[in-house]
């Protein structure tokens, strides 16, 4: 951008030379180039935009070490889960270990149970094919005695 250059005695004389009266074209001149410097110029709007680079800069800057620190705070807290379901994770396995412990002991105790009322079956079938063996013999004994007499 240019910078913008106003020539005041050269406009102050093109108003008189229009009919403006002195005193009035130097107000308006005077007035044209108060506004004037109010204009933005390359210089101006350089700066503005090293003013807001620097403060991008700054923000940026700021926002990182926000992100950083909650990424810190972040990981932390997920160790800290980790730490929790490994402790959990320990426990659940110690009380499975009980369960398992108990369910082993109640099938044999079961195991055991049934063996016992194995052998009594086993004794009760014996004494039922002995009895019936005695009555079977007995039986034939009376027959063959009966066809004898």
């Amino acid at each position: 951008m240019a910078t913008a250059k106003f020539d005041t005695l050269a406009a102050a004389n093109e108003l008189q030379a229009a009919g403006i009266a002195e005193a009035h074209a130097e107000a308006i001149v005077s007035t044209v180039g108060r506004a004037m410097t109010g204009l933005l110029t390359e210089s101006r709007f350089e700066a503005a935009m090293d003013e807001m680079r620097a403060e991008f800069r700054g923000a940026n800057s700021r926002f990182e070490a926000t992100v950083s620190e909650a990424n810190t705070r972040l990981e932390a807290t997920i160790n800290e889960l980790r730490g929790d379901m490994k402790q959990g994770l320990a426990q659940q396995t110690a009380a499975l270990q009980v369960l398992r412990h108990e369910m082993e002991a109640g099938l044999a105790k079961q195991l055991a149970t049934m063996a016992r009322y194995n052998a009594e079956i086993y004794r009760y079938l014996w004494v039922q094919g002995g009895s019936i063996i005695v009555i079977l013999t007995s039986l034939y004994m009376l027959a063959e005695s009966l066809a004898r007499a």
